[in-house]
């Protein structure tokens, strides 16, 4: 399966091409498209398009398009805007026929932190075990569009499952394995931390008596 992952935008739209084939991942392509800022609105729409399409024939097939979800920001215009390269985003990847899939970023944290409160920097980690990475990349648009589309392999895997049984899963996707690691992890810390406590408690005690 190759997905490309989007995180929408009108002046930087970071995107994030993968394939996820037998629980393993591979990075193809990764970047951002940018529109020059003082430019006329609707040539900056036209560019996103242009760049996007080009993206998207350098590949003979994509499985599917991740996106996050359009969320309300404070500031009214900018989000009228995001709206507006959002729709442009969108009817490029329906004219060539790509199955398009929306995440909120809270799905998107729990997806790949487990967590869907995750701070960026244990999102930022998590991408990089994914996805075997060194250093991520410099633009957070890039890495959230990467995170888009490892957010879809997960919430994809989980409904090849009939009923909310997942008993009969075979083996554990990277997700489960990485987070089950950390549990472990942080539970015997925890006990460690506990066993300190409980010495240096008992130390205090005793110092007491004499």
């Amino acid at each position: 399966m190759i997905i490309l992952g989007i995180d929408p935008g009108f002046g930087r739209i970071g995107y994030g091409l993968i394939e996820f084939s037998k629980n393993k991942y591979k990075i193809i392509e990764y970047g951002c498209i940018t529109t020059p800022e003082n430019s006329y609105f609707p040539k900056r729409l036209n560019k996103i398009e242009e760049d996007l399409e080009s993206i998207i024939l350098r590949y003979e097939k994509i499985d599917a398009a991740s996106i996050e979800d359009l969320y309300f920001n404070t500031n009214i215009t900018t989000a009228i805007k995001v709206a507006q390269a959002r729709g442009v985003i969108i009817n490029t990847l329906a004219r060539h026929n790509i199955d398009i899939y929306e995440y909120t970023p809270i799905q998107a944290k729990q997806a790949i932190a487990g967590y869907g409160r995750a701070t960026k920097h244990q999102v930022m980690e998590m991408i990089k075990k994914f996805l075997k990475m060194e250093n991520m990349p410099k633009l957070d648009d890039t890495a959230d569009a990467l995170a888009l589309a490892i957010c879809h392999t997960q919430y994809n895997r989980y409904t090849e499952f009939s009923g909310t049984d997942k008993s009969n899963k075979k083996s554990l996707t990277p997700l489960e394995a990485i987070y089950k690691e950390k549990q472990e992890t942080d539970k015997e810390r925890e006990k460690k931390r506990n066993a300190m406590i409980k010495r240096a408690l008992e130390k205090e005690k005793n110092n007491k008596k004499h």
